[in-house]
C-alpha cells in the first residue's frame, strides 16, 4: 500500500503513528463488552442434541480453526442454546480463556460461552478486527499473548484501535488477504518441497547402508526380506555377533539426584534427550557398565522405541541400552545411520510389540540383521551420506 501524506503520533504505544485523517477509539466507544454464558451444568446431555440448530463452541473449537469458524464437535438442543449466547454468521467474538486473545469470524450459528467475548453493537468490518488482534499488538501491556494474558470485558474495552474510515478499511483488508494470501502459498511450497527432501535425504541414507555407492557392484540376496540385495562382498550379521548391550540405570529420586554438577555426572532419560531444556539430574557413583561416553550409541527400547542417540555423556536411563559394538568390524558412523534409518527404526518398532508402550528387549535387537562392508568402504559411504545429507540440510 502506499504511504499517506501526512502522520500523527496516536498517542497508544502499540499503534504509534497514524495517518492524520485516522482517529484511535477504545472499544467500548464501538460496542459493548459481553460474555458469553453455559447452560449448567455443561455436562448434562439435556442440553444437547446430535442436530440441534445452534452449534456449540468450545476453545478447542476456536484454536483449531483460523480466520473463521467452520464447525464444532456438538450441538445444543433448543433448551441449551436458550441458556447461552447466540451467535450468527459473521459474528465476531474473542477468547479469554485457554488460547487467550484468539479473534474468530463464525460462519455458523453457534453458542459461546463465558470464556469468551463478544460485541453484539459492533459497526466495523469484523475482518478488519480480525486483522487487528491477530496481530497480538493490542495486548501489549496485557501479559504474554496466549498464555498470561489476563482479558475479560473491562481489559477488551478498554483496548485502542485505530478508527478509520470504511474505503481505508477495505483498502487495507484486500491488502492483507492479498499478501498473506501469497504468504500461504509460499509456506505450502516450501512444506512441500521438504517434505520431498526429507524423503530423498532418507532414501539415500538407506540406498547407502544398504546397496553401497558404488551402481555397478555386483549383488546378492541378503536373505532378508526387510533388507534386499546387497554387494556381493559385504557380510550380512546379527547385532549379537557385533557387539553386546548393557541396561540402563533407573532409580528413585533420592539423595542420588544432586541440584548441581559437582564431581557427578549428567543422567541421560528420553525426555533429556528430547527437551534439552527440561530439568537435568546428576548421579555420583555411578557403576561403569550405565556410563556412556561421546563415542557410545543408546538405543531406546521403550518410551521413544528405536530412537538411536550419540554425541552424550553421562549415566544412561534404563529406558536406553547401550550398545558396545566391536570397532573392527563396525565404525560408529555407519552403525549410527544404519540404525537411524526408518526401516530399521519401523522393524525394530515392529518386534518390540504393539501393546501400548513398545518395549525392545535385548534378544530381539539380538536378532536385528545388519550388512557389514569392510571398514574401508564404511568409511566411504559415511562421507558420501554426510555431504549429500548437507546438500539436502
Amino acid at each position: 500500500m502506499k504511504a499517506y501524506p501526512k502522520y500523527k503520533d496516536s498517542g497508544i504505544e502499540w499503534i504509534g503513528e497514524i495517518p492524520e485523517h485516522w482517529q484511535t477509539l477504545k472499544l467500548r466507544r464501538l460496542s459493548k463488552v459481553k460474555r458469553g454464558a453455559s447452560p449448567r451444568p455443561i455436562d448434562d446431555p439435556k442440553y444437547f442434541e446430535e442436530n440441534g440448530q445452534y452449534s456449540w463452541v468450545r476453545i478447542a473449537d476456536v484454536s483449531a480453526s483460523e480466520r473463521y469458524l467452520n464447525k464444532t464437535t456438538q450441538t445444543l438442543s433448543e433448551l441449551g442454546s436458550s441458556l447461552s449466547v447466540k451467535r450468527e454468521p459473521g459474528d465476531f467474538f474473542l477468547s479469554i480463556a485457554g488460547t487467550v486473545g484468539k479473534p474468530i469470524i463464525t460462519k455458523i450459528k453457534c453458542c459461546i460461552h463465558d470464556g469468551f467475548v463478544y460485541f453484539p453493537e459492533l459497526g466495523i468490518n469484523p475482518e478488519y478486527l480480525y486483522y487487528v488482534f491477530t496481530s497480538g499488538l493490542p495486548y501489549k501491556g496485557l501479559g504474554k499473548w496466549g498464555t498470561q494474558l489476563n482479558l475479560n470485558t473491562e481489559t477488551v474495552g478498554d483496548i485502542y484501535i485505530p478508527l478509520l474510515d470504511n474505503k481505508d478499511i477495505e483498502q487495507i483488508i484486500a491488502f492483507l488477504d492479498h499478501k498473506t494470501t501469497q504468504i500461504d502459498q509460499s509456506i505450502e511450497k516450501q512444506r512441500t518441497l521438504i517434505e520431498l527432501l526429507q524423503e530423498q535425504r532418507a532414501a539415500i541414507i538407506n540406498e547407502a547402508v544398504t546397496r553401497g555407492i558404488d551402481p555397478e557392484v555386483s549383488m546378492k540376496d541378503s536373505r532378508v526380506e526387510w533388507i534386499g540385495e546387497i554387494p556381493a562382498h559385504w557380510e550380512i550379521l546379527r547385532m549379537k555377533n557385533i557387539g553386546k548391550v548393557n541396561q540402563g540405570l533407573q532409580i528413585p529420586i533420592d539423595k542420588r539426584y544432586l541440584s548441581s554438577e559437582g564431581d557427578a555426572k549428567k543422567y541421560i532419560t528420553i525426555r533429556t534427550i528430547n527437551s534439552p531444556d527440561s530439568t537435568q539430574y546428576y548421579i555420583k557413583d555411578a557403576p561403569d557398565s550405565v556410563i556412556c561416553e561421546k563415542d557410545d550409541i543408546l538405543i531406546a527400547r521403550t518410551g521413544a522405541t528405536g530412537q538411536i542417540v550419540t554425541g552424550v555423556t553421562g549415566v544412561f536411563h534404563n529406558n536406553f541400552f547401550k550398545f558396545e559394538y566391536d570397532r573392527s568390524l563396525v565404525q560408529k558412523n555407519y552403525l549410527f545411520q544404519y540404525l537411524s534409518t526408518p526401516r530399521v527404526v519401523e522393524y525394530l518398532l515392529l518386534v518390540a510389540g504393539t501393546t501400548t508402550i513398545p518395549d525392545l528387549n535385548h534378544g530381539d535387537f539380538y536378532n536385528t540383521n545388519i550388512p557389514i562392508p569392510p571398514l574401508k568402504e564404511q568409511q566411504q559411504i559415511v562421507q558420501y551420506i554426510e555431504t549429500e545429507t548437507t546438500r539436502i540440510d
